[in-house]
């Protein structure tokens, strides 16, 4: 069984695919990317690299030949673009004759969400399902590798900064869900036509977030509950699209309806274990080297 895994050079797609090379042979893995040559490193390996983009539907034909299970990662884009380019990749899998699709959601998909790129992963799944198409749908949380990125800040300031109030989020490693998206593939039978809310293993507050950085660095960090709109600015300072600054910004707004905070023991059940921890993998992160 043939199994192919898109974005091969993004962060997600590079560690499903070091994970799933440790479940089965590499020359059962696939990999398929814009820009094939910056995946040197994966050929090396003995995986099959393939040019893929999910704006040319013959490509991703090409690109889906002799597969059996897909792992579709979300594209990153505004979200017209991006509902048009996961039906096109779709399409392209069962004109190819895949059989099964597993696919990155997010917890909680809805059409009406704070968080607007929600509204891409109702679309996408609502398409999967009525593709024909045996699927497992992967709604993934909010990665806690993405709480790194206001650490150097809070060094130098002391604050840990964004919009979130006293609202929990179910952060989780990417990592972890990186290795469930490689035991689906591995064992696709076991999966299929499932829904998985992979989330972490508590909803944690940003107030939390900022103790557990103070403590791991040894400086002193509060929580600084910004306002929206200058949150918005400091994205839009970073020279994000403005799509990107909504959707950020929205996390948190939904986050404040409660809509991250629920815990789901899927993420465990399949890994066999449970995922590591905010605490653990920010203490890890701050006190390597």
């Amino acid at each position: 069984m043939k199994r192919l895994i898109t974005g091969a050079t993004g962060n997600f797609g590079a560690l499903a695919i070091d994970h799933l090379a440790n479940l089965i042979a590499v020359n059962d893995i696939a990999a398929s990317a814009r820009s094939p040559e910056k995946a040197t490193s994966l050929t090396a390996k003995g995986i099959d690299v393939r040019k893929g983009d999910f704006d040319d539907q013959a490509l991703m034909e090409q690109a889906f030949s002799g597969i059996d299970i897909a792992l579709i990662v979300s594209a990153e884009a505004d979200n017209e673009t991006r509902i048009r380019q996961h039906r096109t990749a779709i399409t392209a899998a069962k004109n190819a004759g895949v059989k099964h699709v597993v696919y990155t959601s997010v917890i909680d998909p809805r059409a009406d969400s704070a968080f607007t790129y929600s509204a891409i992963h109702a679309d996408t799944e609502a398409f999967i399902k009525a593709s024909g198409l045996t699927y497992t749908i992967l709604r993934n949380s909010f990665y806690a590798d993405l709480l790194l990125g206001g650490v150097p800040h809070a060094l130098e300031t002391g604050q840990y900064g964004a919009p979130a109030g006293d609202a929990g989020i179910t952060y989780i490693p990417r990592t972890d869900l990186a290795e469930i998206a490689a035991i689906v593939l591995a064992n696709p039978a076991d999966h299929a036509n499932k829904t998985y809310d992979l989330t972490g293993t508590k909803a944690i507050t940003h107030s939390e977030i900022a103790a557990i950085i103070a403590s791991a660095t040894g400086k002193n960090i509060a929580f600084a509950d910004l306002p929206n709109d200058v949150y918005e600015g400091i994205l839009r300072s970073l020279g994000l699209p403005e799509h990107a600054v909504i959707a950020i910004a929205g996390i948190y707004l939904a986050a404040k309806n409660g809509d991250y905070e629920g815990v789901s023991a899927d993420a465990s059940s399949i890994l066999g274990r449970k995922p590591q921890s905010v605490e653990d993998f920010l203490k890890q992160a701050l006190t390597k080297g």
